[in-house]
């Protein structure tokens, strides 16, 4: 239980449950959600194009810190089954004539159904052995997408008509935010009550203690399957987000070193918390695009380091930051947050 502010008290068991407990949190909450409605009136094109990759990479972290957070099976291949769902995205839009609404569900659900696939030798496999494996399905479900031309399109990749929601048509920044922000929000209140919830205790007893949890009474096999098929499912709703956003299914969209980044994302953040997720893409994503921008200016600037050095600038600065998180910070940054928090609420006794 965490602490709550000083004078605040629970008096039941469902507000010792209840997500968002006081008067001033549930006022936070919606000047939250009244700034988010107004920023694409308040904020440049740019800086709403980032807030869009923001949500559409939160929805594919959620999945990837159900997986690794909280269950402890470590996925190095999460934009491979986000690259699923948006090359099913593709196919039931523009072969079968489906709405692209209707096939949101289907996109999560093939790519979670690939997802169990290569999350059966879990049973047998773990930490680093499973971490290859998931290298493995990365390399895989690539290489099927890009040689079932007949299918996927090849290297051309499947072009997706805009989204569209009776006569409004999601075309731009500005009106997909709305689209991106939702689902992100959504899907981080699903996540939060999944894990709150049984299936959301064993998966924590999975990766505390696997042995422990058997004896317990655990089905180790099943919530590890499930895991995989959860994680995998938010990849598959985030794979048809980005394809509706940038309006098609493309192969060089979905790299390894992208699902590198998301795993980053979820050490960086914290791992095994939902807000946590917030802040590692947040933080991460904010840290790649200012070292996109500032890389050819530092090699301007500075012509001995040459352009190579400025263009492995993200990746280096990554690199780097994951040491010191690692080392300075190994719970991330939700434990820093949580520092913080109580600070305020026992202050003036913080000390």
């Amino acid at each position: 239980m965490s602490i709550q502010p000083c004078g605040v008290f629970n008096t039941s068991y469902g507000q010792c449950m209840a997500a968002i407990r006081t008067k001033n949190q549930w006022i936070t909450l919606i000047a939250f959600f009244v700034f988010m409605g107004i920023s694409p009136l308040i904020f440049s094109g740019y800086t709403i194009s980032l807030i869009n990759r923001i949500a559409i990479y939160v929805v594919v972290v959620h999945g990837l810190n159900l997986l690794t957070g909280y269950t402890g099976q470590i996925s190095v291949a999460q934009s491979a089954f986000m690259a699923v769902g948006a090359f099913t995205t593709g196919i039931l839009s523009t072969k079968l004539g489906m709405n692209l609404w209707l096939c949101m569900p289907f996109a999560g659900i093939v790519a979670g159904l690939v997802g169990i696939l290569f999350g059966i030798p879990s049973f047998r496999v773990k930490g680093l052995y499973l971490a290859l494996v998931s290298i493995g399905a990365q390399f895989i479900i690539m290489y099927v997408l890009l040689h079932w031309k007949s299918l996927t399109g090849g290297v051309h990749g499947i072009f997706i008509e805009p989204l569209k929601l009776g006569p409004i048509e999601f075309i731009g920044d500005s009106s997909f935010y709305y689209v991106a922000m939702g689902m992100a929000c959504l899907v981080t209140y699903f996540t939060k009550n999944i894990v709150r919830t049984r299936v959301g205790r064993a998966f924590i007893a999975v990766r505390d203690n696997d042995i422990v949890a058997e004896f317990m009474g655990v089905n180790l096999y099943l919530y590890k399957v499930f895991s995989f098929f959860a994680g995998c499912f938010f990849a598959g709703i985030g794979g048809w987000l980005w394809a509706c956003y940038i309006g098609s299914a493309s192969i060089d969209q979905y790299s390894l070193i992208d699902s590198v980044w998301f795993l980053a994302m979820v050490v960086i953040g914290g791992m095994g918390s939902v807000v946590g997720t917030i802040f590692g893409v947040c933080f991460v994503e904010i840290l790649r695009e200012s070292t996109n921008i500032m890389g050819p200016i530092i090699g301007d600037d500075i012509p001995a380091l040459g352009m190579t050095v400025a263009t492995a600038l993200p990746l280096l600065s990554l690199g780097v930051v994951i040491v010191i998180f690692l080392i300075f910070e190994p719970r991330g940054l939700a434990h820093r947050w949580e520092i913080v928090k109580n600070l305020y609420r026992l202050w003036p006794y913080s000390r």
